[in-house]
């Protein structure tokens, strides 16, 4: 392992917070660096400031959050600007490819969403896609910090997403590291849960006999929304909810609720910052997505002891185990497939909460994000090899700082962070 040094490191991306995917991650990442001892600035729009580690400043990038593709151009220029500005930066970790070139964190590659979703897709939902401003200008994103090789190293969630980052973009596999996300077990664990339980249920105003299947995502048509209700509605048993929570447009789906029968059966929650109280409330979790590079509410709803249904196109079904934990569907838009699993689900799942979360033990965060700090650490080493410190030019070269990933018949399985 490289030698370890106290960093100034930059950490980039829009939001920063606790209700969205990588919004969390960022957040989980400039905390544990911030208490590893490394000086954090959080270049970002905005920020939850009272979830921060104390010793983490904030460069704010005046920037608008909407409409999405002026964000990403205004947050692209603007937070290169602020970044400027900052003295001593030793590395910057960036979590999206509008972000200021340094060690990205590929959450996903745009181009394989929309190269899967372009097949899936037609008419009206497809002329819309292909004139939705904020593909064509993630893509010119993509392709020039990826397709340039202008990174200082980039990490992968799986191998898929290496491959994907090389298909797409002819990135070397050798200037990608893979390192999972992960989940907090302060705050994703099955005693909480179970004494959470009761009182959030109350809270939303499921009925106490009732088996709830919860549902997690800032968006419905790619994370499997609609599929999602038309299983349920299969199942025909008034006794079964759905409760979805984040940042949904559900207001299209109203008209098909009430023709499922299901209306007051689905309860909306919006965007939380408390997605282990919501998930609490829940007897199983499904999420029938269409293309995933990860998933972090996945390994999230595991360590709290639900049992998972999610499809094989989500980088976190390799922390499934199949008919132990949960399901991985082969098809997440087929309704009848959904249901069937959704039956064995709940039922009495022979495995406890307790042995559902101890099978994603190795994805905790103080593991995973170990492998991050490293990755951090050879780049900032390099930049200084190659400019004197403080310097910001990284040359690409063949490295790993990662142990313990094993790829088989095309599936990744981490076994856990260097100690």
């Amino acid at each position: 392992m490289s030698t370890f040094n106290l960093l100034h490191i930059a950490l980039c991306f829009p939001r920063i917070n606790r209700r969205g995917g990588v919004e969390r991650i960022a957040l989980e990442a400039a905390n544990f660096l911030a208490k590893r001892g490394h000086r954090v600035t959080l270049v970002c729009v905005e920020c939850e400031r009272t979830e921060l580690h104390p010793s983490i400043k904030v460069a704010t990038v005046d920037a608008p959050l909407r409409p999405p593709a002026l964000r990403l151009w205004a947050f692209a220029r603007r937070s290169r600007q602020v970044l400027k500005k900052l003295e001593d930066v030793d590395c910057v970790a960036s979590f999206g490819a509008m972000s200021p070139r340094g060690v990205y964190w590929v959450q996903s590659v745009h181009a394989a969403w929309l190269d899967i979703s372009s097949r899936k897709r037609k008419g009206l939902a497809l002329i819309k896609q292909k004139f939705n401003p904020v593909h064509p200008v993630a893509l010119r994103f993509e392709r020039r910090n990826f397709g340039t090789r202008h990174y200082d190293k980039l990490v992968a969630l799986t191998p898929e997403v290496r491959d994907d980052l090389n298909r797409f973009y002819g990135v070397p596999e050798e200037d990608v590291v893979i390192i999972p996300n992960g989940f907090s077990p302060e705050e994703f664990n099955p005693k909480r849960a179970a004494r959470e339980r009761a009182r959030m249920r109350s809270e939303i105003g499921l009925p106490v006999k009732s088996r709830v299947i919860a549902f997690v995502a800032n968006e419905t048509e790619r994370k499997g929304f609609g599929p999602l209700l038309r299983a349920i509605a299969q199942l025909d048993d008034p006794a079964v909810h759905l409760l979805a929570v984040g940042r949904l447009n559900v207001q299209s789906f109203a008209p098909e609720i009430e023709s499922l029968g299901l209306k007051g059966r689905v309860h909306i929650t919006g965007p939380t910052s408390e997605v282990a109280r919501y998930l609490a409330a829940a007897d199983c979790f499904a999420l029938p997505t269409q293309y995933e590079a990860w998933g972090l509410v996945i390994v999230e709803a595991l360590a709290c002891g639900l049992p998972v249904l999610t499809s094989r196109l989500a980088g976190a079904a390799i922390a499934v185990d199949e008919g132990v934990t949960g399901f991985l569907l082969d098809d997440p838009d087929d309704a009848g497939e959904i249901t069937a699993r959704l039956k064995e689900l709940l039922a009495h799942w022979p495995v406890s909460p307790a042995e559902i979360s101890a099978s994603v033990e190795r994805f905790r965060w103080d593991h995973v994000l170990l492998e991050y700090e490293a990755v951090l650490q050879d780049a900032a080493k390099a930049r200084h090899k190659d400019t004197g410190p403080r310097g910001f030019f990284f040359r690409p070269r063949a490295s790993s700082a990662i142990e313990g990933v094993k790829e088989r018949s095309g599936v990744s399985v981490f076994f856990g962070a260097r100690k």
